[in-house]
């Protein structure tokens, strides 16, 4: 009798030892735009960014003090995820930062108080970047160019199209537009609103919610484009294609689907 208490005690107490990770660690969800940058310094101050070197982009070099200070921190990472901001340098914690909506939210209110102009629109859609997102930028000093740009969001951009061409993109308006003529062939083809995926070389659109047909494009033979135009020199478009993004587009007098996402498969 006691020898089988024992063992229903046992069996119960393995029970719960192996059902705790999995009550208690509950995954959090997958990010729904995720970016990653990486960021080098080399011996000359040249500065290399998602696989660009900045000098050849007509930018300068950094100055000696700073290239002193960079081999000294030799490296930091930071990453913001959901609830999350952390800062390491050389691989010890620096910072961390919890933060929720809640918090979040008392942060634009104090921001609003000290005169920051935004509105209830950009704020809102400020807070679903940072619920959804997850950024991670690695910098440091290193005589190797950076890794190209890993981009992947889920959530496009939204550009909202004035009717005398003004151009707002994520609500926040740019200080240049399109032409007034441009405009008005937008609006002659009477389209409410258009999504464009683009997804490491191909190109999908629906325009009102209907598919246009897609497009692909090849990396080598726009790189050999780019060269019969004297346009080699520009940029490199590797990043283009290791990437995934879209752009939700409000046309004049036209609107957002709410919930509207690009899916990659």
């Amino acid at each position: 009798m006691k020898r089988k208490v024992l063992i229903t005690v046992a069996v119960v107490f393995m029970c719960l030892l192996f059902a705790l990770p999995i009550t208690t660690q509950a995954q959090a969800p997958a990010p729904l735009n995720t970016v990653s940058l990486d960021v080098t310094i080399n011996s000359a101050g040249e500065v290399s960014v998602g696989g660009y070197n900045l000098r050849s982009l007509g930018l300068g070099v950094l100055s000696d003090q700073v290239k002193v200070v960079t081999k000294d921190l030799d490296s930091a990472h930071f990453v913001l995820q959901g609830e999350l901001v952390t800062l390491d340098v050389k691989g010890t914690p620096v910072l961390k930062i919890q933060w929720n909506a809640a918090s979040r939210q008392m942060l634009t209110t104090l921001a609003l108080r000290y005169g920051v102009q935004i509105n209830q629109d950009q704020l809102a859609r400020i807070e679903e970047w940072v619920a959804s997102s997850s950024i991670d930028v690695t910098a440091k000093y290193s005589q190797d160019a950076s890794k190209p740009v890993a981009i992947k969001l889920s959530k496009p951009l939204l550009v909202d199209l004035g009717p005398d061409g003004q151009v707002a993109i994520e609500k926040m308006p740019l200080a240049y537009g399109i032409e007034k003529t441009t405009a008005q062939m937008i609006r002659l083809g009477g389209i409410s609103n258009s999504v464009l995926c683009w997804n490491k070389g191909t190109l999908t659109t629906k325009v009102d919610g209907k598919d246009l047909p897609a497009i692909t494009l090849y990396p080598k033979g726009i790189q050999t484009v780019m060269q019969a135009l004297g346009l080699q020199f520009l940029v490199s478009v590797d990043p283009l294609f290791t990437s995934q993004f879209g752009v939700d587009v409000g046309m004049p007098g036209g609107s957002h689907q709410a919930g509207t996402i690009c899916r990659y498969e």
